[in-house]
């Protein structure tokens, strides 16, 4: 996945780098001529190529890494609710609770709100083990 990013700004060894973000349709509004809008997103990463404010530079992004972090950051939150609102309904069943539905719902909420500690600690993870999804690879004008 290649992309062109916009670097806004240089810090120490980071930049803080614009890049437009792709439409589902794939960004050509001549092919669906629905006139959607891609906003721009602001990205931080680490300046490898010496980039400076008002650069344009190829961002070069790791796929597998890409769809990794992104189940990890859809599918923990939702593993974890469908596992509380089944345990939860379970529990308070075998309790013998008349409205155990709501419980159960309520338990996976609360297990939803837990796997957004999980979710922060694996990143939190991958920050310390430098793992980037992407990066810089040359200054284009």
């Amino acid at each position: 996945m290649e992309q062109i990013g916009y670097v806004t700004r240089t810090f120490d060894d980071m930049a803080e780098v614009e890049v437009r973000r792709i439409s589902g349709c794939g960004g050509s509004c001549g092919s669906c001529s629905g006139g959607c809008s891609a906003p721009s997103i602001v990205i931080f990463l680490k300046n490898s190529i010496n980039a400076k404010e008002g650069d344009y530079v190829e961002i070069k992004g790791k796929a597998h890494r890409i769809i990794k972090y992104a189940l990890i950051v859809y599918m923990v939150p939702f593993a974890m609710l469908i596992f509380g609102i089944i345990l939860g309904m379970e529990l308070f069943k075998s309790r013998g609770v008349v409205n155990y539905e709501t419980y159960g719902f309520v338990t996976g909420i609360i297990f939803l709100g837990i796997s957004f500690f999980i979710v922060r600690k694996i990143d939190k993870s991958i920050q310390n083990k430098d793992e980037k999804a992407m990066e810089m690879v040359k200054i284009l004008y």
